[in-house]
């Protein structure tokens, strides 16, 4: 798991209650929300009186992005700092879990090989020195759905290139044509129209695409250098938002 560039905004004030403002309206301002449930858990854990969390969201929601993982995290993270909490690594990776498998990984410096539900992370030294394109379709798709339409086994031992803790870009350029997602092709079953962004994409010279996560979003990864990418922005027609990233590290918690 690599951390990018696309980020929601998140504002914390500290209250005698959890409160939870959302730019978006479609979503919940409850404990339904993980954000709003990482205030509560830490709360439960800690004497903390509340807080007031004000977020914008950028990232787009159910499509595979880490959105609201990533929003739980760090409000794990600023609750600490604002509050003055000193909690262990592990204890904090703990609650993390607790919230849901890819918190975790928010809390590390955002390169990661991740094990186990997501719970398990190794850092790695990955390149940063590459471009990304992001093609997010206005499709939301439910990971438990996909993970129950699955029909390979995750525990399956396959033989292929070992991902080591440390990759230069010439390295990322061999091992992506070994890369795969085992839930593109659920997704693809019941959404075929959505390969037509992977297409896309390897068509305007990415060097490996794919989908994100459980989807609905794809990505594409370019070399590094000058390009255009304006065949691609004309997707925003069909309501495909486009998004150039690049990829960057974390400061892990505690710094």
């Amino acid at each position: 798991m690599q951390a990018i560039d696309l980020y929601d905004e998140i504002t914390l004030e500290k209250s005698d209650k959890i409160e939870l403002t959302v730019s978006d309206p479609s979503l919940p301002a409850d404990n339904t929300n993980l954000a709003y449930r990482a205030a509560e858990v830490l709360q439960n854990r800690f004497p903390i009186p509340g807080v007031k969390i004000d977020l914008t969201k950028n990232i787009p929601m159910g499509a595979g992005l880490g959105g609201g993982s990533s929003d739980a995290a760090f409000v794990l993270r600023g609750l600490c700092h604002l509050y003055d909490l000193h909690p262990s690594f592990n204890e904090l990776t703990g609650i993390a879990s607790g919230l849901g498998s890819d918190v975790p990984f928010f809390l590390s410096n955002g390169q990661a090989l991740i094990k186990g539900r997501g719970e398990i992370f190794e850092p790695v030294n990955l390149p940063i020195n590459y471009k990304i394109v992001l093609l997010s379709p206005p499709l939301a798709i439910s990971t438990a759905q996909v993970y129950s339409n699955i029909k390979i086994g995750l525990t399956t031992k396959r033989i292929g290139p070992l991902l080591t803790r440390e990759i230069d870009f010439e390295g990322l350029l061999r091992l992506a044509n070994h890369f795969r997602n085992d839930l593109e092709e659920v997704v693809l079953e019941n959404y075929p129209n959505l390969l037509d962004l992977k297409r896309s994409l390897l068509g305007s010279g990415a060097f490996y695409s794919s989908m994100t996560g459980s989807g609905s979003s794809f990505f594409g990864l370019f070399i590094p250098g000058p390009k255009s990418f304006g065949e691609l922005e004309n997707l925003k027609e069909r309501g495909i938002r486009y998004f150039l990233c690049r990829p960057i590290l974390l400061p892990p918690y505690g710094r």
